[in-house]
């Protein structure tokens, strides 16, 4: 049976995110993706010009998919609730899916190491557009104020954020990242006047 393109776009890019979480950025090939992909090598290489054209598309799809932490946060509820609760569900995600954010750590260190791929300077101001939609949203239906700008809360969020997932997979058993974590997400909120 014969595939669309854009069918097997899909199938590609699927394939190059699996690689990732399971093996590590290093491992994404084009001949790796089309066997995962069950497609012939030829297919991947019609439908992107490179590798980097690859990365750059499954690195996109992974960004549209941001909301998975963050879908169930009540806007209704204030500021700090909804902090709390996209923390939350980060930590969670970092403890069931631990390969999966190694993944998109290494994803962003590619893309910075990378000069030609355009993503690096994509990835975090699509978290600023997504968590400060959230935190505005919910600090405006309280009539809470905020002492420091909605962009500057979610970059220091996420921050704390990247340095507990790293020292997390580092040593999961360890210190009490979680309760460390939490600890920097209310300094934050203090810290805002929140």
């Amino acid at each position: 049976m014969r595939v669309s393109a854009s069918e097997r776009k899909e199938q590609l890019i699927a394939a190059t995110i699996e690689i990732m979480r399971r093996e590590g950025v290093q491992s994404v090939t084009m001949r790796a993706i089309a066997k995962e992909a069950n497609a012939p090598l030829a297919a991947a290489h019609y439908c992107f010009s490179d590798k980097d054209e690859l990365m750059d598309r499954a690195a996109e799809a992974w960004l549209k998919n941001l909301s998975r932490f963050s879908s169930d946060v009540p806007d209704y509820l204030g500021l700090r609730k909804a902090v709390e609760q996209v923390a939350e569900g980060y930590w969670r995600a970092l403890e069931e899916e631990p390969s999966s954010i190694l993944a998109e750590i290494e994803l962003i260190m590619w893309a910075t190491r990378n000069a030609a791929s355009p993503l690096a300077g994509k990835i975090y101001p699509a978290y600023v557009v997504e968590l400060g939609n959230i935190f505005s949203v919910a600090a405006q239906n309280s009539g809470e104020g905020c002492r420091i700008g909605f962009p500057a809360l979610v970059r220091l969020f996420l921050m704390i954020y990247d340095g507990a997932a790293i020292q997390y997979m580092t040593d999961p058993k360890g210190a009490d990242h979680s309760a460390h974590f939490f600890m920097m997400i209310d300094a934050l909120l203090i810290k805002a006047g929140v």
